[in-house]
C-alpha cells in the first residue's frame, strides 16, 4: 500500500502551489484596484452653507511677498466649533501686471502647507476662500498666490 507522501513528486516542494496562486493574487490586485477606481462615481463639489451675517476678512498684501507682515489680520475667535473663516483677498495684490492662473496656498506655521488649489478668474478680480477652523492651529498662516509669471505675493494672517 502506497502512503500520499510517495505519491507526490519528489522534485516539487510542498508548498509551491501555494506560493504561485499567492503570487497570481497578487499580480491581480492592482487591476482589480484600477477597475474599481473607474466604477467610482466622480466627486462632486460638497454644498456649502454659511451664515451670510457672518463677518468676511479682508487679507493684506504682505510686504514684498514676505511670509509674515509687519501687521497680520488678526482672525477673531469663532464661537461655535463647526465655524468658517472667509477670508478675502485680490490674487494679483492690485498689481495690473498679474496674469491668471494663479496657484493658492495656505501655510500654517512653520510652513507646513495645510491647502493648494488654484484658480483661474479675472486678473484684478476677488476671491473668497471659506477656511473651515476645525483643524486649524493657533498662530501664524499665510495664504500664498503665485501668478503665471512666477511672481509669489503672500498674505499673511494669524489664528487665535
Amino acid at each position: 500500500m502506497q502512503s500520499p507522501e510517495d505519491a507526490r513528486r519528489p522534485d516539487r516542494p510542498q508548498g509551491l502551489g501555494l506560493q504561485v496562486v499567492a503570487l497570481i493574487l497578487t499580480a491581480l490586485l492592482p487591476v482589480a484596484w484600477l477597475i474599481g477606481r473607474r466604477t467610482l462615481p466622480p466627486e462632486r463639489p460638497v454644498p456649502l452653507a454659511l451664515d451670510a451675517s457672518g463677518p468676511i476678512v479682508a487679507l493684506q498684501r504682505g510686504k514684498e511677498g514676505l511670509m509674515a507682515g509687519p501687521n497680520p489680520v488678526h482672525l477673531a475667535a469663532l464661537p461655535g466649533p463647526g465655524g468658517a473663516y472667509r477670508l478675502d483677498f485680490s490674487p494679483g495684490g492690485g498689481d495690473q501686471t498679474a496674469t491668471p492662473p494663479y496657484r493658492l496656498k495656505i501655510l500654517g506655521p512653520g510652513g507646513k502647507e495645510i491647502w493648494q488649489g488654484s484658480w483661474t478668474g479675472k486678473a484684478d478680480g476677488r476671491v473668497e476662500v471659506v477656511l473651515p477652523a476645525q483643524g486649524l492651529a493657533s498662530g501664524p498662516h499665510a495664504l500664498v498666490a503665485t501668478d503665471s509669471v512666477g511672481r509669489v505675493r503672500s498674505f499673511p494672517f494669524l489664528v487665535p
